[in-house]
């Protein structure tokens, strides 16, 4: 995986992330390879990374120092979120009381066949690469002692709609879910598009979040007139920029409001 110098002491932690989304995805991918993680859940945990590296005014990134690479930063930020994402999807793991009283690598089999959805054949490859070198057979007697445990996972509508809901309906359960997918994916694609604007209307853009423009006006020391103009461009460009990733106008309206 490619490597960057440290950034300057003085970039920002906006400038940190825009600076280095490139990176950010080959982290989310390489990690998402390491831990055999499903397809299906690979574009919902890099727009649930996006989400969270930018959440708090990038409140994660404001704690990168220099004191190690970046992408020994991101490295270590991702694989926390990557636990994250777990505990949100599935609820938050423990072994189960027979794996803790095995005691020994028994906890890490079940781990890698219950959570991680792994095949026997996986876990073992996993377990030998952590310097486990107990005998297969070994390994074998250990899962068969391992009590049958079944993972909450989402499951397509068909099915939702057969079971009986305790709170909300199976069509609302599947509502939910879609729109939390479809917000992590419009707000990784704003993300982008963010970056390719350059850094003064990124600004502008954030001060309109929080200002009047004449306010803006005032602070900026210009006409207040043309910024509506220039506004109006950002948001032009940013529009056609969300088009071109198949982001729909109703999505965005849906999300974020008319």
């Amino acid at each position: 995986m490619a490597t960057l110098p440290s950034p300057p002491d003085d970039l920002t932690p906006e400038q940190l992330f825009l600076g280095h989304l490139d990176l950010i995805k080959a982290v989310i991918a390489h990690t998402c390879r390491r831990t055999r993680f499903r397809p299906e859940y690979t574009a919902e945990f890099e727009s649930y990374v996006m989400e969270k590296l930018i959440e708090g005014n990038y409140a994660r990134l404001q704690k990168f120092k220099g004191e190690c690479k970046i992408a020994t930063f991101l490295t270590v930020t991702i694989k926390h979120l990557l636990f994250d994402f777990r505990d949100h999807l599935w609820g938050k793991w423990r072994n189960s009381a027979e794996a803790l009283r095995l005691g020994g690598v028994a906890p890490q089999l079940e781990t890698l066949l219950v959570r991680d959805e792994m095949t026997f054949s996986e876990a073992v490859h996993i377990l030998r690469d952590k310097g486990v070198d107990l005998p297969e057979s070994e390994l074998w007697n250990l899962r068969t002692s391992l009590p049958p445990r079944i993972q909450r996972r989402f499951v397509g509508e068909e099915v939702l709609q057969a079971e009986a809901s305790r709170d909300l309906r199976p069509d609302e359960q599947l509502a939910v879910q879609e729109r939390a997918v479809k917000s992590r994916i419009i707000y990784a694609a704003l993300y982008e598009c963010l970056a390719e604007l350059p850094e003064d209307d990124r600004l502008l853009l954030r001060l309109w979040l929080q200002m009047k423009i004449a306010d803006i006006a005032r602070v900026l020391g210009v006409e207040q007139k043309p910024l509506y103009r220039r506004l109006d461009r950002i948001k032009l460009r940013l529009r056609e920029c969300l088009e071109r990733r198949r982001v729909r106008r109703e999505d965005i309206d849906d999300i974020f409001g008319s």
